[in-house]
């Protein structure tokens, strides 16, 4: 069953679209799946085998690094949000 994975900022753009549907079992493998035919959004996303430092990925609201980070379990009714570094606010 496919799962919804949402972008958000800079990678909407780098994606091709607002938000994608997809079938996997962890974090990690999702992201490798909408990786996979886009080198420029696995570069903004991935620091090698793991996320860049500021790359939030959500599950249901909920950040990821709070549950199992790459390794978190997913399923067919969450909903993934992926966000990009966010800069900005007063000194």
């Amino acid at each position: 069953m496919l799962m919804k994975i949402k972008f958000y900022g800079g990678l909407r753009q780098i994606a091709g679209t607002k938000d994608q549907e997809i079938a996997g079992a962890t974090i990690r493998e999702v992201l490798e799946k909408i990786c996979a035919d886009n080198e420029s959004l696995r570069m903004a996303i991935f620091d090698g085998t793991n996320l860049h430092q500021h790359v939030r990925v959500m599950v249901n609201g909920r950040d990821s690094e709070l549950a199992q980070g790459l390794e978190t379990p997913v399923s067919a009714n969450d909903q993934i949000a992926i966000f990009p570094p966010i800069a900005g606010g007063l000194p």
